[in-house]
């Protein structure tokens, strides 16, 4: 198993019991694992993070001298800004608050003891998958950073490169956020036409808000990786054809975050915009939302005018838990959380331009409006 930097993936195991130790390293190891690091002492987790740079960490949350809140605090320390080290907790505690604690001191996804093989070995994946999907995007950034400077200092000699420096800036970015936003849903063949209608329905919104057509054009791109966080979420959770547990809901709510810490490390204008739609695209205004409970203006505009496309879309689409909504009852539904979960003043101008909106769906599902 190689991540996208080209090496095996490294993962440190921490627990006090050193029968799960052996049985996640046995377990590991059977799906191709090979660079395996554990310890059943949480003091000793500072020195093996220096020491392993892991990809994963897999820390039990209940162990004496130093629990796993603990170590995650700790680790906090040492992680640096942008880089995204998914920690799988593992726990016999399912309860609701444990949980929720543990989502906020650094959890990515959880694994109950006793431990499902399967599962381990599900989870597992899924996470680094997601850490090398985040260090190929940083790769790429690098790269990126490196042709604009290149491109800059070609600049002094010819201003006439200047076009096509931007030209050749922009269509690297494009192909970056095209190939991670396809990523992100290639799982889900239901929605697999929802990034494309959902980030045309963006720009129709852009373009009312008087947006001129570079901004409108970012937010139509960027809106494209506001579900990338996916790519941490299981397939068991994401394709599941009935209602979410509390708990499964928590994992799922999660990927917005996820999101976030993929894309928060680019600097360029269209990444910034990516990464504040991925990490808002839930939030509503009266604060009920997720993952920061975040209240009206607190609310970025890039984030409102995607909140009210992506649930459009949802809303009139089939999904693999339910049939698509009649227009009209979608509209409603829609109306009913106007004031409360969407920008009242985007939600109307929506409305306003939904023969526009309706026209750019039938285009897309090659269809007649």
């Amino acid at each position: 198993m190689s991540s996208s930097h080209d090496r095996p993936n490294r993962i440190l195991v921490v627990d006090d019991e050193p029968a799960n130790v052996e049985l996640i390293r046995r377990l590991l190891a059977r799906s191709g694992y090979t660079h395996v690091e554990s310890t059943t002492d949480p003091t000793e987790v500072e020195s093996m993070y220096r020491a392993l740079q892991p990809d994963l960490i897999m820390l039990d949350l209940h162990m004496p001298k130093l629990d796993g809140f603990g170590v995650m605090e700790q680790l906090s320390q040492l992680i640096r800004p942008g880089e995204f080290v998914p920690i799988l907790v593992l726990t016999a505690d399912v309860t609701q608050d444990s949980k929720q604690k543990a989502l906020v001191s650094g959890a990515k996804d959880f694994l109950t003891k006793p431990f499902d093989p399967s599962e381990v070995v599900a989870r597992v994946g899924n996470l680094l998958e997601t850490r090398n999907y985040h260090l190929e995007l940083r790769r790429h950034n690098e790269l990126l950073e490196e042709k604009v400077q290149e491109r800059t200092a070609a600049l002094w000699e010819t201003v006439g490169d200047l076009e096509t420096a931007r030209d050749d800036l922009r269509v690297a970015q494009e192909e970056t956020i095209h190939s991670l936003s396809l990523a992100a849903e290639f799982r889900d063949d239901e929605t697999s036409q929802h990034i494309e209608r959902m980030s045309r329905y963006c720009s129709i919104i852009a373009a009312g808000m008087d947006f001129d057509n570079e901004r409108c054009d970012t937010v139509r791109l960027a809106s494209k990786m506001h579900d990338v966080g996916k790519i941490g979420v299981s397939d068991s959770i994401l394709l599941k054809p009935g209602k979410l547990t509390d708990e499964e809901y928590l994992v799922m709510k999660e990927h917005a975050q996820i999101g976030y810490e993929i894309l928060r490390g680019a600097s360029s204008e269209l990444a910034r915009t990516a990464a504040t739609i991925a990490w808002t695209h839930h939030e509503k205004v009266d604060g009920s939302g997720y993952p920061r409970g975040l209240t009206r203006d607190d609310i970025p505009l890039e984030g409102r005018i995607a909140a009210v496309a992506d649930v459009f879309d949802a809303l009139t689409t089939n999904r693999i838990y339910r049939r698509a909504f009649p227009l009209t009852e979608a509209l409603d539904v829609m109306r009913e959380g106007g004031g409360a979960h969407f920008d009242a003043e985007i939600l109307d101008l929506f409305f306003d331009r939904m023969d526009e909106v309706l026209r750019m769906k039938a285009k897309l599902e090659g269809s007649s409006p």
